[in-house]
């Protein structure tokens, strides 16, 4: 179940992958298969220049009237730097691929602690995905699970930013019957890297990997605490499945809103954006208090 025992197979692979014909994506790709994880620049802006300020102030400004970050879906620019993030990734083609519908938005707080408001870190190590679930025959990640900063600092050592655990730390990586894969609450920070990633700029890994949120440390920085936009892309026909219980006999099934083409991200108007935002309000529902209240997935039209 080590990587060693994987690595060759790996190599002899990686270059039929359909992301390996343009090189910078190959180089994502290689590091994704050697390590788990990748840390790659802002994108170029396509369409609009995004202030270093927007994101921050809308989210604090949505706070004060009594709404939490996720609504910042409700926005056009996040849309487009969620397009212009995944062109930067994968280049043209990224037309061709899919956005799943699970999109967030995380924004930790100065003076609160963890778990007791909507948006903080979720702080427990985890997997996006079981191995079988977000890989091909030949070993392949079908998903990257993708985490984009947007407060000016970036995410720093003491701002919150995301803690991984490389492949090569994780002995049970490639062993989705084991109970250790699905349990990872041993782990902490000791045992991670750090993803220093700038504003806009993208942490991505390979959704088996574990990893979990960090947290602002307000004795050790001076720095904004980092928020944050996550979201999975579908490298392949091979939906997404969420569902990281082994225990579990069928995928968890898809419901609320859909995945659409990363072109189509940001269309469906309003109704669309407000379903994205309750399901990532919902899907997270057990961390944060209060929520969530009496017919809030009817109202919503959901049935997660």
């Amino acid at each position: 179940g080590s990587k060693v025992d994987h690595d060759d197979d790996k190599n002899n692979t990686l270059l039929t992958h359909p992301l390996s014909t343009n090189s910078s994506t190959s180089n994502l790709m290689k590091n994704i298969a050697s390590r788990g994880y990748d840390v790659l620049p802002p994108p170029t802006f396509r369409h609009k220049e995004v202030s270093p300020m927007a994101f921050s102030s809308t989210i604090e400004a949505l706070g004060n009237a009594g709404w939490p970050p996720q609504f910042l879906l409700m926005y056009n620019e996040i849309w487009e730097l969620l397009k212009d993030s995944v062109h930067a990734m994968i280049g043209d083609a990224c037309d061709n691929f899919y956005i799943e519908s699970d999109v967030n938005i995380w924004s930790l707080q100065r003076n609160n602690p963890t778990g007791s408001y909507i948006g903080g870190n979720f702080i427990q190590p985890h997997r996006d995905m079981v191995y079988d679930a977000c890989h091909d025959d030949n070993e392949q990640p079908t998903s990257l699970s993708v985490w984009i900063p947007l407060n000016p600092s970036g995410a720093t050592s003491h701002n919150g930013c995301m803690r991984l655990l490389p492949i090569e730390e994780d002995d049970f990586f490639y062993s989705p019957q084991h109970p250790r894969h699905s349990n990872n609450s041993e782990y902490s920070d000791d045992d991670a890297e750090k993803l220093l990633c700038s504003q806009f700029g993208s942490g991505i890994w390979d959704p088996t990997c574990v990893h979990w949120g960090g947290s602002y440390e307000a004795d050790k920085t001076e720095e904004e605490p980092r928020s944050s936009l996550a979201f999975t892309v579908r490298l392949g026909k091979k939906a997404a499945d969420f569902g990281t219980c082994i225990l579990s006999t069928s995928p968890k099934q898809q419901t609320g809103p859909s995945a659409c083409l990363v072109k189509n991200c940001d269309k469906g108007g309003p109704k669309r954006r407000l379903q994205v935002v309750a399901k990532s309000l919902l899907s997270y529902s057990h961390h944060w208090p209060g929520f969530p209240f009496e017919g809030f997935r009817e109202n919503m039209g959901l049935s997660l």
